[in-house]
């Protein structure tokens, strides 16, 4: 580190470990002594700032999805991995030390005029993942966490009623997706859930369903839930008893030729038959959760009854069903002017 004088004013050079090049910066100062005062400071700023270990992009991207899928759900997993993919083909495989503002700004910029959700979901799960970098000891700062993310307003969910459910199931033909079908319209479970749940979780005497986190798979919560069998799933899941032989723990609920089914199996034929169907086209298998939430609403369920069942960490999540409860609501005291 030397200092060094042009135009008047006493300039820095020198060697910046962390990003193993040299720097050069003004100190502001016409004055030796003055100069040599901000050296001082300086060299403190220095040693705070710790060497980074150097790794690259698809590297890190590597090292952070391992270490979600061992912590996370499938779900999760899928979004950070198209993340960092989107990522990687917009400015390369470079040290991720390397990655200037600039280039995290233009990331986001366009990617949220194709998308506003895609940019806000790509935009949480890096910002994520660049905090854990600087955990690990890859970076010193996460330029994603200086980018303010964008509101998106949020519509209400699209739901439909029993009848209309039932005028959906008969145009499946296939069975099991109907079963399947039916199996989230009744219980409000994702598509992850009910993949992944065992005959060892399904209790017919009790008449409950028990979501729990095992080795292959974690809820979205992270927390295990209990859920009420009505007297519909109670009678197809006695249907589908006595045909599955051995129970143990091992033993999928849902699965095809005895193996484990495929989320894209499930929501491709959905949106199938939704195409062939009177109903809103926009619907998509996840929207059984909110059918099953919202008819819940209707009735006068507690939202905070909802919460459980559905497994929200957050009564806010759950407060979007609360004007399907005002509107019931409204209707029974329009019955006053009849």
């Amino acid at each position: 580190m030397f200092l060094f004088k042009r135009n008047g004013i006493y300039y820095v050079k020198y060697k910046d470990e962390t990003q193993n090049r040299y720097r050069r910066i003004s100190t502001k100062c016409t004055k030796k002594n003055e100069a040599i005062k901000f050296i001082s400071g300086l060299n403190e700023r220095l040693k705070n700032k710790s060497v980074v270990d150097f790794i690259t992009l698809c590297s890190f991207h590597k090292k952070y999805l391992k270490y979600v899928s061992d912590n996370y759900s499938i779900g999760y997993t899928k979004t950070v991995d198209v993340s960092f993919k989107q990522l990687i083909t917009s400015i390369g495989d470079i040290p991720i030390k390397n990655i200037s503002y600039s280039q995290i700004d233009t990331f986001l910029t366009e990617t949220y005029k194709r998308t506003k959700e895609g940019g806000r979901t790509y935009h949480i799960a890096l910002k994520s993942a660049f905090n854990k970098a600087i955990k690990w000891n890859h970076l010193n700062e996460n330029h994603f966490s200086k980018i303010k993310l964008q509101k998106i307003p949020k519509n209400n969910p699209i739901f439909i009623k029993e009848t209309e459910f039932n005028e959906l199931l008969e145009l499946e033909q296939n069975m099991l997706l109907k079963t399947i079908y039916q199996f989230a319209f009744y219980t409000g479970m994702r598509l992850g859930e009910i993949i992944n749940l065992q005959w060892s979780e399904v209790n017919l005497l009790d008449e409950i369903i028990s979501v729990k986190n095992t080795n292959g798979f974690t809820t979205k919560s992270k927390k295990e839930r209990t859920i009420p069998i009505n007297s519909n799933l109670k009678t197809l899941l006695i249907n589908m008893f006595p045909t599955i032989i051995n129970i143990d723990k091992t033993n999928y609920v849902f699965t095809k030729n005895g193996i484990k089914l495929n989320g894209d199996y499930i929501t491709k034929g959905f949106k199938k038959c939704i195409r062939i169907s009177k109903l809103n086209k926009a619907l998509h298998f996840h929207d059984l959760r909110h059918s099953f939430a919202s008819n819940l609403a209707i009735k006068g369920v507690s939202l905070f009854i909802i919460k459980e069942i559905l497994g929200h960490s957050d009564v806010k999540t759950t407060q979007i069903y609360s004007h399907l409860r005002i509107e019931d609501l409204k209707t029974s005291i329009n019955l006053l002017n009849i």
